[in-house]
């Protein structure tokens, strides 16, 4: 882990006795057992001002800033940024329709009912684009959620999903992302591409097929050479090794603070994942595992509009597509914020959650964490925990960021 240099907070225009508050929150949740431990960072002007472990990453096992952690959804913006540097080279245009990577997407129907309730297939108005896939309105439909919010629809989708074999979750599969990709085309849209928006795996798991095919190298392969590489992102992975492993928190359940083994829900892994026997599946919709310290030097990059340590990683033009709202009026139902490449964009207060900001940007991960940019304060702000359920945990993150936005003096 790199020997980060904490600075005074007076030096980058931060309060050090609001920063401490962070403390207070942090002890708050694991005394109410909303979470076991976490690890937490706030810097502006690119100098660190906070960066602290709290409680235990395992029964008796105190928490450290080097914790490898389960990154769950904060594994999707990087997969954009990957998508966005074959944008960079005029390899990629957002605009393109995904059958000129995968043709099988031809095939696909969208679903509509009748009056009477009748569902059947019709014709897209027009194909999938990579923007649709990055937007989450490719018409895709997540799987288990069809089911808890009861549309018609999506349940039909869900079930041809479900039918072909395709788990929209963080399970380890004994396939690849273009075996899965192969299934996926030609399955009915829940919506007309470009319509609705509708947080997906699926969605992602596409782009990260498409990176493939356009670079020639696998995920991995790519992501290490040209994201995890030049950003020194020493320990972020899909696929941990032993020795990281060993760095890897325990998953608590919010409220009872009990140790969770071979957890199955909707839309989480086993906890397993790490060290399970498959390493081929490499799911850049919520598969990555890494450190606070890695994932500060990607949310850098997009702070320093694609830049890190004086090297070039993505355009400025890429870094504005990616954190601009790209749905309009349209607002995301989980935060009720506008959307980006894979990300929400804050454009209002009081929503069901807030960033440090307006025009601030980032996403959370299922269990328990979230990164945040705030370009117009020069700010960035990262909380990564290991709990379970995700909506036990908004509290905490909500208060950490607010904290970290009313340091500033």
């Amino acid at each position: 882990m790199d020997q980060f240099e904490i600075v005074n907070a007076k030096d980058v225009g931060l309060s050090a006795e609001s920063l401490n508050y962070i403390d207070h929150v942090m002890e708050r949740s694991i005394e109410e057992k909303v979470m076991k431990g976490m690890v937490t960072l706030v810097a502006r002007h690119g100098k660190i001002v906070q960066f602290k472990a709290y409680g235990q990453a395992d029964e008796g096992i105190p928490m450290k800033r080097d914790a490898v952690f389960r990154l769950a959804s904060m594994t999707k913006t990087i997969g954009a940024a990957a998508l966005m540097q074959l944008f960079d080279q005029g390899k990629v245009m957002p605009s393109d329709p995904i059958t000129e990577y995968i043709p099988e997407f031809r095939r696909a129907g969208v679903a509509v009912r009748n009056k009477k309730g009748n569902i059947r297939l019709v014709k897209p108005e027009r194909e999938i684009t990579i923007d649709d896939l990055l937007t989450m309105r490719s018409g895709i439909t997540p799987i288990d959620r069809a089911y808890l919010i009861k549309d018609p629809v999506k349940i039909y989708c869900a079930d041809a999903y479900k039918e072909a074999g395709i788990v929209d979750t963080m399970h380890p599969l004994e396939e690849t992302i273009g075996d899965v990709c192969g299934r996926i085309a030609g399955l009915p849209l829940a919506a007309q591409p470009g319509t609705r928006w509708d947080y997906s795996n699926l969605s992602s798991i596409i782009l990260g097929r498409v990176v493939e095919l356009v670079s020639g190298q696998n995920l991995l392969d790519y992501l290490n050479e040209h994201i995890f590489g030049p950003l020194e992102m020493k320990e972020t992975t899909f696929f941990p090794e032993p020795s990281l492993c060993d760095r890897i928190p325990a998953v608590f359940a919010c409220g009872s603070g009990k140790r969770l083994d071979r957890l199955d829900v909707p839309g989480t892994d086993d906890t397993r994942l790490a060290r399970g026997p498959s390493r081929i599946y490499y799911n850049i919709a919520a598969g990555l595992h890494g450190t606070v310290p890695d994932y500060y030097h990607f949310a850098e990059m997009l702070r320093g509009m694609g830049t890190f340590r004086g090297r070039r990683i993505l355009s400025r033009n890429s870094v504005r597509l990616m954190t601009c709202n790209h749905i309009g009026k349209e607002r995301t139902y989980i935060y009720g914020h506008g959307w980006g490449y894979m990300m929400n964009v804050q454009e209002d207060y009081n929503t069901m959650f807030n960033y440090l900001g307006l025009g601030s940007y980032g996403w959370h991960g299922y269990w328990g964490s979230v990164y945040n940019v705030w370009p117009e304060e020069d700010m960035v702000a990262i909380m990564i925990s290991q709990a379970s359920p995700v909506l036990d945990t908004w509290k905490t993150q909500e208060r950490f960021l607010a904290v970290a936005a009313n340091s500033i003096l």
